[in-house]
Parts: structure tokens; C-alpha cells; sequence
């Protein structure tokens, strides 16, 4: 890999993956690189590829729990930041915010993505895991999308049904596409600014009261039910303010898992572990993460 950085002047050499996590925790990768245009990712693919060195793809880290011992290999950050808007829809690169499209929507007068106020992460993530929250998920506005393809570096564009989207879960997680923009279907001057803005307002102060500050990522495991939410289960089963190490499961929410501030990526996967069993000998129940897990050598079960 030592002629990567010659190829690649930008890439950095072990950096630190706890800048790019909202975790906060994670050791030193050996390569990393911000892919801000499309050219550029495909280049470094069929770099990657041809030198058959593993690399790894991230948005903002909303959604990853790296090692502590790094990453032997490449991590790509999608850093495609380009928005389009058309007669009633938006199309988002993937390295997009979802913050920043939402508030660039009710700037241009168009609505329908204010119920993502609160949503981690990029366009990219929420796509590649059906993100959703406050009654809205991906599959109900995405109406077509721009892939990859990482092994010939070539892009299409598809339909919703690609996907095959289900609860937390698209195609491309099995298939290892790389989304490059989405288009979502909104509405153009029905509600005002102002209509939205409040709409949000009342989420975020319903969301202050529900959810804890502080470095986490979320959900950390995928709710086995409606009537079932992981939350509500860790809480039954007592582990609410659980601590290993500097990482304690919230005394607000059960299933965000909080880094106190000198968590390591160890400490929150023996949490959660612990999470795991206590509520399956409980309840009988498997909670399945959310999050991906991301070892030195590549992905992994928790």
C-alpha cells in the first residue's frame, strides 16, 4: 500500500477514526480519504481494488462503532455534497447531511422532510439502512437513486424497488453498491417556513425529553417490535445507567449507549453484549444492532 499515497496525495496516514464517529472512540486506520467528487471515488476504488487492499465506506459515522485497534486498510469518507432541486423533488449526493437538506428544502419552499429533524448522519447512510424517524422512513420518499457498483466503479441509476427496503435494511447492504445521490419526493409551497419550522420545533422538545445528550449514535439496536422497542426491553430487563469502563447505557433511553468522555470502543461493545444477553435470557428476545460494527480487518457481529 506504500504507493497509495503517491497516487493519492490527500490520503492520510494513521489517522484517528474517533474524529469520525459520533462515538468518539476508535484507533488509527492506516489510509483515509475524503471522496469529495465522484471521479475521485472512483479512482481510488479501482485502486483499491486492483492492489486488492480492504477498505471500508462512511458518511458522518452516525451509525459505526470502529476498534480500538483501527483499521488495517482503507477508510473512504463520502464527502459528495452536491443538491438539485427539480418541479417536486430533491436529488442529494450522498455525502449530503440530512440536516442541511432539510434546511435547504424549506429554504427553496419545498416540504415533506420535516419529520427527519433529529436524523443523524448523510443521504448516504439513511438510504443504505432505511433510516427513519418520527413516522417517516427512507422507502416512503425515495423515488430513485444513482449507484455504484465498487468492483467495476460504473453508476446507474434505479427505482425505489431495488431496494427492497424493510426496517432498517436496504439491498446494498448485502450487495456492497455505493449509493452516489438520491431523489426524494417533496412538496413544493404547501406549508410555509414557518408551518415547518414549527412542525420541527414540537418533534425536537418531544425528542429533549425522550433522548440524552452526549457522544452515542443513536439507537443502538433495531427495535424487534412496534409493541417491543429495544429500549423498552433494556429497561425491563434493569440496565438503565449500566456502566463498562466510561461507556454507560442512558438512565434517560435504554438503547443509546453514551461515551462519558474516556469511553473506548471496547467498553461499548462489552456494554452492549451485556445488553444483548441479559435481555435474551429475559425475554427470549435477540436485539440485533443497528450500528455497524467495524473491527481491524473488516465488519463484524457485534
Amino acid at each position: 500500500m506504500l504507493d497509495l499515497k503517491s497516487q493519492f496525495p490527500e490520503v492520510l496516514q494513521d489517522e484517528s477514526l474517533a474524529n469520525y464517529c459520533t462515538f468518539r472512540v476508535g484507533g488509527k486506520a492506516d489510509y483515509f480519504f475524503k471522496a469529495n467528487t465522484l471521479n475521485s471515488l472512483q479512482n481510488i476504488l479501482k485502486y483499491a481494488k486492483e492492489h486488492q487492499i480492504p477498505y471500508f465506506i462512511i458518511g458522518k459515522g452516525s451509525n459505526v462503532l470502529f476498534s480500538d485497534r483501527g483499521f488495517r486498510g482503507l477508510i473512504i469518507q463520502l464527502e459528495l455534497k452536491d443538491i438539485t432541486f427539480h418541479e417536486s423533488s430533491v436529488t442529494a449526493q450522498s455525502g449530503v447531511i440530512t440536516a442541511v437538506l432539510i434546511n435547504e428544502c424549506i429554504k427553496n419552499g419545498y416540504s415533506g422532510l420535516e419529520k427527519w429533524v433529529g436524523l443523524p448522519g448523510t443521504i448516504g447512510g439513511a438510504v443504505y439502512g432505511n433510516a427513519g424517524c418520527n413516522g417517516l422512513e427512507t422507502k416512503e420518499i425515495l423515488t430513485e437513486a444513482t449507484i455504484l457498483d465498487p468492483l467495476t466503479a460504473e453508476t446507474r441509476t434505479v427505482k425505489n424497488t431495488y431496494f427492497e427496503f424493510t426496517y432498517r435494511h436496504s439491498k446494498l447492504k448485502e450487495t456492497g453498491e455505493i449509493l452516489v445521490d438520491a431523489t426524494f419526493s417533496l412538496q413544493k409551497d404547501v406549508l410555509t417556513a414557518e408551518q415547518q419550522r414549527a412542525i420541527m420545533s414540537e418533534i425536537q422538545q418531544f425528542r429533549l425529553t425522550k433522548q440524552p445528550h452526549g457522544p452515542s449514535s443513536g439507537s443502538f439496536f433495531k427495535n424487534p417490535s412496534p409493541d417491543k422497542p429495544a429500549g423498552l426491553l433494556i429497561d425491563q430487563a434493569g440496565l438503565k445507567g449500566t456502566k463498562i469502563g466510561d461507556a454507560q447505557i442512558s438512565e434517560k433511553h435504554g438503547n443509546f449507549f453514551l461515551n462519558l468522555g474516556k469511553a473506548t470502543a471496547s467498553d461499548i461493545s462489552q456494554l452492549a453484549q451485556k445488553a444483548q444477553k441479559e435481555v435474551y435470557e429475559k425475554f427470549q428476545i435477540n436485539l440485533e444492532p443497528e450500528v455497524q460494527i467495524l473491527t481491524e480487518t473488516g465488519k463484524s457481529k457485534l
